[in-house]
């Protein structure tokens, strides 16, 4: 018997099971983790994605309303719209959409809800839009003669 050559193998066995012990916790403590990107509504106001949104409006006796549905990301979160007049142009009225997260656990899919934003401004107001900051393109379409918003908006079929 030659224990001189099994000594050797042993010595190596052992040797590359602790290099393969140590590659696994140095990757483990050393390795880059992954870091997760931020919802769209915690986006800060510089995001450069333009949100369309699709809404019936109505003027009527000085009075615009604007109506239609819009996706959130969730359904814990609540949707706020604002007017402002613009300090660029006097006529202009901008319409801000903000997204508030309301509860901590909840299904991560898209949610419909409708909204309803009423203001006074003259006929032809410039009418813009945000959306938790960033741009949003209106396309509004006018109601029709004899057609009532709330009718159009909830009865879609």
């Amino acid at each position: 018997m030659n224990y001189r050559i099994n000594t050797k193998v042993v010595t190596l066995v052992v040797l590359l099971g602790i290099v393969a012990v140590g590659l696994f916790f140095y990757t483990l403590v050393f390795s880059p983790t992954e870091i997760s990107s931020p919802a769209p509504d915690q986006v800060q106001s510089g995001q450069t994605e333009e949100r369309i949104m699709t809404a019936r409006h109505q003027y009527l006796d000085g009075i615009h309303t604007i109506a239609g549905v819009t996706e959130v990301p969730t359904p814990c979160h609540k949707l706020v719209a604002e007017t402002f007049f613009t300090e660029t142009n006097s006529t202009g009225v901008e319409i801000r959409f903000n997204t508030l997260l309301e509860g901590e656990e909840c299904p991560s899919q898209p949610f419909e809800v409708p909204f309803r934003v009423s203001f006074e401004a003259d006929e032809n107001a410039a009418l813009s839009a945000t959306w938790n900051g960033g741009p949003v393109r209106l396309n509004l379409i006018p109601l029709q003669s004899g057609e009532e918003l709330d009718d159009v908006i909830y009865n879609k079929g």
